[in-house]
């Protein structure tokens, strides 16, 4: 019998919490008469200041980084799941891409020029494109999941929230690690780590550390016989730590390199659900692809006491290059025929994109009043990106469909100015209630400039300007709320934030009233929460409920191109949306050995209005009936971890369940074939640890029952989609000297 809506979500409800009470039933009377602990603090920084997670007025999730770096885990695509309410995929297109979902906003666009609607972190400073977020991490001590729209001290693209990568700071002793992992598949890991421990009188410590990771692929293409998506990784990154009367200073030089071969999409005419041929692991494309990309940069973070108060200085200089080859039309040869207004040849695209960005962020904190508590600042964000594409249509121009025999079609460029002044306040108005205010004002200007390469090879390439717009956007984002602490461990929080995307240009279009401005996107959003601690922090929770009016949503459209032959995919604003949940996380310490995390999730996104061309024909239509794009009704998560002691050391057995109910992957349909279905995915481990290096030998399981479902799709000439990874077996070795 098929469960509604309103079914599974009171299912899930039910079973969730009952699950674990079983659980805890089931261990030993020894371990549960243990002696009762307490929960370690968590510290955030969602407030710009490192506090307790339990005083903090904002929705966060706070993942661990040993759940990011180990037991199979590759990045942060594999914390999908354990946040309510988020989806963290990757672009299928552009693998190390972040196609991330908050509260049903998401942000799916693969044109450089368009920025994110989630805000990408990386120790507080943004990450302004979705390339490079997917790299396989080392050396991070924790992930900071906000949900909800963050523009008041984070700004511009925080609309759906904002995910912030802390990484570890280097070790007070010397010594050396190294974690070496092997599993199926072809996958091999390492990760190295030296410390020099605290020298020259304590004042600095540094840390090098080097990862790489090599992967077969499980994807084979029936067409050229080889397998798609070979992986190689390589991350390497030196943090040096100086502390000094005047000021604390962090500098930290990273390069992060990724190379596959092969683009694993899947051929759905062809091979519909992997039906025709039972295996939804092999393809059948005539251009098996490849993509390539590395990023790099330095960053300076610094805390500088004054008499009252301290100023942090945040600055970064970052410079990434990315380029992949796919097969756009996905079939072999002319198998299956074109539709009407595409040629009936191979098609296959390259995108170049190279892009520089500097950021600078000097804010005051004082903390040290009795009543209030102040957060105030500037921040100035430059950047230019340039994407050359590169096309490849056969025959007379191609015979062979490599990426060498490629000619360049179109040059587009973008240079960023951003700027922007922004406070938040506390007031205490007694010792239980407290006032926040906060407001950002942002100013930015975007100037592009769009070029052709008019003549295909043997002529030289030779780019003519088409088109050369600029805008600028002033964008204010507020922020009120109201706290009670009710008592040293509960607090009651409600808040009234908006966040905002900036507006900007089409790096796609080929005629004026393609080219753009479109403009920005806002969010405004009321949140109610309580959080606290039980059972003597034996017990630790959140709940919230929230409602978000979501305004001229940018989404893609069908518009016909400069050749009068067809039409183009560009964005422009094409409605509202209404989206309103529930949240509810929880971690409860049984005993000292056993541990129990769970997370609910309940959102209903809906279109207000949609009005798009979604066919070129210049007629826009009424959408509004579409399921919005990876909104998932119910989202929900449950962990064990139980450790057992030994004389020689202790075994920790650790089992997760994340279950995210159907939702659809492409949004411009809602055809059957383009939702996933609700699925629950099972990851386990066993850890020995031993000695007082605390060395550890894992056995891990990821995706543990092999459940594969549609990840996600796009639809170039033919729908063309992604599937989930199989299961995944392996060992890890961890040595500390």
């Amino acid at each position: 019998m098929e469960l509604g809506p309103v079914s599974r979500y009171i299912l899930a409800i039910r079973v969730c919490p009952m699950s674990l009470l079983v659980l805890a039933a089931v261990c030993s009377p020894q371990v549960l008469a243990a002696e009762s602990d307490e929960l370690e603090q968590i510290t955030v920084t969602a407030q710009k200041v490192e506090e307790n997670v339990l005083d903090v007025p904002v929705s966060v999730s706070v993942v661990q980084g040993e759940l990011l770096e180990e037991n199979g885990a590759t990045n942060i695509t594999d914390l999908n799941g354990i946040a309510p309410n988020v989806i963290l995929n990757n672009v299928l297109m552009m693998e190390n891409g972040g196609k991330f979902s908050i509260r049903g906003i998401g942000f799916y666009d693969i044109d450089p020029l368009s920025d994110q609607k989630t805000q990408i972190l990386v120790d507080g400073i943004p990450h302004a494109r979705n390339t490079g977020v997917i790299y396989d991490q080392a050396e991070i001590e924790r992930v900071e999941i906000l949900r909800g729209p963050q523009g008041t001290l984070f700004g511009r693209s925080s609309m759906a929230g904002t995910v912030n990568y802390i990484s570890r700071t280097a070790a007070e002793e010397a010594g050396v690690s190294m974690r070496l992992s092997a599993g199926e598949y072809g996958t091999n890991r390492y990760v190295l780590t030296a410390d020099t421990g605290a020298m020259f009188d304590g004042s600095v410590r540094g840390r090098l550390t080097h990862a790489a990771r090599t992967m077969d692929g499980y994807i084979r293409n029936a067409f050229s016989g080889k397998t798609l998506g070979n992986l190689n990784s390589r991350n390497t990154k030196l943090r040096i730590d100086h502390d000094a009367a005047f000021a604390e200073t962090s500098f930290i030089l990273y390069r992060l390199e990724d190379k596959a071969k092969g683009v694993g999409l899947t051929n759905q005419i062809q091979d519909p659900y992997g039906v025709s041929d039972g295996d939804v692991n092999l393809v059948n494309h005539d251009q098996d692809g490849f993509r390539n990309s590395n990023e790099s940069g330095f960053t300076v973070l610094s805390e500088v006491p004054l008499g009252q108060g301290y100023l942090a200085l945040l600055a970064n200089t970052h410079q990434s290059e990315f380029l992949a080859y796919i097969d756009i039309d996905g079939r072999v040869g002319v198998d299956p025929p074109s539709p009407a207004g595409f040629a009936n040849i191979p098609f296959n695209w390259g995108f170049d994109i190279e892009q520089e960005q500097e950021s600078f962020e000097l804010r005051y904190h004082n903390d040290e009043s009795e009543n209030w508590d102040l957060v105030a600042g500037v921040f100035l964000f430059n950047e230019s990106i340039e994407r050359i594409f590169h096309q490849n249509i056969g025959p007379p121009f191609s015979e062979t469909q490599a990426f060498e025999e490629a000619f360049e079609t179109a040059l587009a460029r973008q240079d960023t100015r951003s700027q922007a002044v922004f406070g938040q306040a506390g007031f205490a108005v007694s010792d239980s209630v407290s006032l926040i205010v906060g407001a950002r004002m942002t100013s930015e200007q975007k100037t592009a400039e769009l070029n052709d390469f008019p003549l295909p090879p043997p002529a030289p390439p030779a780019p003519v300007s088409r088109f050369a717009p600029s805008h600028e956007w002033n964008q204010p984002t507020w922020k009120l709320g109201l706290e009670y602490q009710a008592e040293d461990s509960t607090l009651f929080y409600a808040t009234a934030s908006t966040g905002y995307k900036p507006g900007g240009f089409n790096g796609r279009a080929t005629l004026p009233e393609n080219v753009g401005p479109y403009d920005a996107e806002y969010s405004t959003s009321i949140e109610a929460g309580i959080k606290g601690s039980l059972l003597d922090n034996r017990m630790r929770f959140a709940a919230a409920g929230f409602f978000i009016e979501y305004t001229d949503v940018v989404g893609l459209i069908r518009r016909p191109n400069a050749a009068g032959s067809g039409t183009e995919s560009v964005s422009d604003n094409i409605g509202a949306m209404s989206i309103g949940g529930l949240e509810f996380e929880s971690t409860w310490l049984a005993t000292p050995d056993l541990e129990f995390d769970f997370a609910l999730g309940y959102l209903n996104a809906v279109w207000d209005h949609n009005l798009a061309d979604l066919t070129g024909d210049g007629v826009a239509t009424d959408n509004s009936h579409f399921a919005v794009m990876m909104a998932p009704e119910l989202s929900t998560y449950g962990a064990m971890t139980w450790s057992q002691e030994f004389s020689a050391g202790t075994l920790q057995y650790r089992l997760d369940v994340r279950y995210q109910s159907d939702y659809n992957v492409y949004g411009r349909s809602n055809e059957d074939f383009y939702f996933r279905p609700g699925t629950a995915k099972a990851n386990a481990s066993v850890t020995w640890t031993w000695g007082e290096a605390s060395n550890s030998f894992t056995v891990y399981a990821r995706n543990l029952t092999d459940r594969q479902v549609v990840s996600q799709a796009i639809v170039g000439i033919f729908p063309v989609m992604k599937f989930d990874s199989p299961r995944m077996l392996g060992v890890e070795l961890k040595l500390n000297f």
